[in-house]
Formats: structure tokens, sequence, C-alpha cells
């Protein structure tokens, strides 16, 4: 969805008088965090868990911090634009970390499902 509407994502932070290497930092921060957001609703629709829903924006955050402020500073310092640059700019655009969220967080409720079973026939 983010991506289908990314022209008028463009179009609404120009209005703000935003050109340049600060229109792209804004468009490219707001696809990140939307699209993780996005995640975390999927993420608490899959499991109504609360802890999962923490989890998932605190990795939100870390992502942030990790990937997407390097990959601003590389892009906008450097002229490189080899793999490394190729790489990090799809992990910003589409929000992989929180996808691998998904088979975790179903490994952990089937574990402990296992083990609260193992533990009640003791």
């Amino acid at each position: 969805m983010v991506y289908l509407l990314q022209r008028e994502i463009q179009h609404f932070f120009s209005t703000f008088g935003l050109s340049g290497y600060q229109l792209f930092i804004a468009g490219r921060s707001f696809r990140f965090i939307v699209n993780d957001l996005l995640m975390i609703l999927l993420i608490y629709g899959l499991y109504m868990k609360r802890k999962y829903v923490i989890f998932a924006f605190y990795l939100q955050l870390i992502g942030i911090i990790l990937i997407l402020i390097p990959y601003l500073v590389i892009k906008y310092n450097t002229p490189y634009n080899g793999p490394l640059v190729s790489f990090l700019h799809r992990l910003v655009i589409n929000p992989l970390l929180m996808v691998l969220l998904i088979p975790a967080f179903f490994y952990q409720e089937r574990y402990s499902e296992i083990e609260t079973t193992k533990n009640d026939t003791k």
C-alpha cells in the first residue's frame, strides 16, 4: 500500500518546502515507519499479545537506529552505490525484520504450548 502511494507521499512532503535530500529523508523515513507499524498491527492481529507488540515496537526502534540512519548517512555522504547500499535499501523499504517476527512468535507459541503440556503430564 505504501509503495502504491509513494508519489502522493513525496508530494505531501514537498508541500512543506522540502526538496532534494530532505525530501528523500522524509519519504524513506515515513515509508520505513509506516511499513513497520502496519506489520506491528498484523502481529497484533495474529497473536493478540501485548508483549509481542511491545517487542516488535522495540525492534522497530532498533531498526531505525541500526538500519535507517546508517542508510541515510551512507546515501548522503558517499558516492558509493554498491551492494551494501542496495541491501540496506531493501531493509528500509520492506519490513523484513517484522516479517521475520511472525514465524518467530509462532515458534514461541508452539514451544510454550509443548513445554506447558510436558509440565502438566509430569
